[in-house]
């Protein structure tokens, strides 16, 4: 199967285990999933990118699951509101400071 999307992802998660279904999926790369898309968010600080796309790819019982998502500039709420919370409650505060820092250099910008 090919990327659905139209546009080249930025960045691509495969993963390569068999889950029995998306909950079992999401909950064991969750940590994964977010670290990547903060990673695509630092590709904004390329100013004429206004969106970026992740595309992720795994196989949910016994089926080829892939999808796309399209992250805007304006977005970096998804940052503070989603994903520093996620890493504070498993105590990585060494990215949620990664996290807080960036996004203060980014909206001073």
């Amino acid at each position: 199967m090919g990327n659905p999307s139209h546009k080249k992802p930025h960045k691509e998660s495969v993963f390569k285990g068999i889950y029995k279904d998306y909950d079992s999926f999401y909950d064991e790369n969750k940590p994964i999933i977010y670290k990547t898309i903060f990673e695509l968010f630092k590709g904004f600080k390329d100013k004429r990118k206004k969106t970026l796309v992740l595309y992720l790819s795994a196989k949910i019982k016994d089926v080829e699951w892939e999808t796309t998502f399209t992250f805007n500039r304006d977005e970096l709420i998804i940052l503070t509101r989603d994903i520093m919370p996620f890493f504070e409650g498993i105590e990585e505060f060494e990215l949620c400071g990664e996290i807080n820092s960036f996004c203060k250099d980014f909206t001073k910008k």
